[in-house]
């Protein structure tokens, strides 16, 4: 099926399910309706003859291991935005200079802001990775997006790089004229280990600056002695049978290396900053857009955190990406899914 054909079904044949008072907008595999099947891009991506590789001994991981696990990260991907301008600052923060990329659209009004953090498990990945993301982004929302190069584990332990992360939301929001940006509709965005530092912004965010939280795949939950029933057996697996599983054990893999080199110490862990999931009033939360992907590690403490957000009564949109694996979104231009996915975003933002 052609690339546009794929955004079409995506756009047109979502369905909705409720599972346990959350809504979830059920986005298919374009090609199928055919459950527990991998989409035939993902598995594309999966099948590449790369070397495996994981760390000696997950409690004490070597600085070369981290090399390695940083340098596996990442995809190829095109920018499908227009007219965009690109800016590289350096945000001088009472927690040290941090570097920003900040993509503009090339129109005169003022717009929303959207901060947004990358994924990586917290000890790797790169704003280069989401730039294309974060451009087409900027295109589709017309809004100014600020992607935020925080400062990795284990140099830089919690809780430093969220540290950085809400400083720099205070930054754009207290510069809005110099961004030209309306400080009433400023967004945090981010995947994976981004998602966890937007939702642990949130938690800061006492003045409720932050009117609106993306949240792609996200991690809710870093502490191994609390247990909410994960099983592989949740999820519905009828072809390709190795590759599910791979695409599912790799975020399981990826969290035992996080309880090593994230935390500065164990209680760190109990941290509803490092673990929202922990978190006991979720009415705290502003308006919420959580994409996820049916093959994930961390599908199921995403749907028990949109339960308990819709039960709370916070504005909730929820996607279930099916036939997907973690890390979709950075795939732009490749995977159809990741453009979908940020004209769903973009509808959020308008409306914030």
């Amino acid at each position: 099926m052609e690339y546009q054909e794929c955004l079409s079904q995506l756009r047109n044949r979502v369905k909705k399910e409720i599972l346990n008072g959350l809504e979830i907008h059920m986005k298919p595999i374009p090609e199928t309706d055919q459950a527990g099947v991998p989409d035939p891009r993902v598995l594309k991506w999966y099948q590449q003859p790369i070397p495996p590789f994981s760390v000696y001994d997950t409690d004490h991981i070597t600085m070369e291991e981290v090399g390695i696990l940083r340098s596996r990260m990442g995809c190829e991907n095109q920018d499908l935005s227009s007219n965009v301008i690109t800016e590289q600052k350096i945000l001088k923060l009472p927690s040290g200079n941090v570097p920003v990329w900040i993509y503009t659209p090339d129109t005169i009004e003022k717009k929303p802001c959207v901060c947004y953090f990358h994924g990586g498990a917290f000890y790797g990945g790169t704003t280069r990775v989401v730039e294309n993301a974060c451009r087409y982004l900027a295109d589709r929302a017309n809004a100014v997006v600020m992607s935020v190069d925080y400062a990795l584990a284990p140099e830089n332990r919690f809780p430093i790089g969220l540290r950085q992360c809400w400083q720099a939301v205070q930054w754009a929001y207290n510069h809005a004229a110099e961004l030209g940006i309306l400080s009433d509709k400023i967004a945090v965005a981010g995947d994976s280990a981004g998602g966890n530092i937007a939702a642990s912004c949130c938690i800061l965010d006492t003045m409720h600056i932050i009117k609106l939280q993306l949240l792609l795949y996200p991690v809710f939950l870093i502490n191994p002695a609390i247990h909410f029933g994960w099983s592989m057996d949740f999820y519905t697996m009828n072809a390709e049978m190795d590759v599910l599983q791979m695409m599912v054990r790799e975020v399981n893999d990826a969290m035992k290396n996080i309880y090593t080199l994230y935390p500065e110490k164990p209680e760190d862990m109990f941290n509803v900053l490092m673990s929202p999931f922990l978190i006991s009033d979720c009415r705290i939360f502003p308006r919420t857009f959580i994409a996820s992907s049916e093959f994930d590690y961390l599908r199921q403490e995403e749907e028990l955190f949109g339960m308990r957000l819709a039960a709370s009564g916070v504005s909730l949109k929820f996607f279930r990406y099916k036939g997907m694996s973690h890390a979709f979104f950075e795939h732009t231009g490749e995977f159809p899914q990741a453009e979908d996915c940020t004209e769903e975003m973009a509808k959020e933002i308008a409306a914030m």
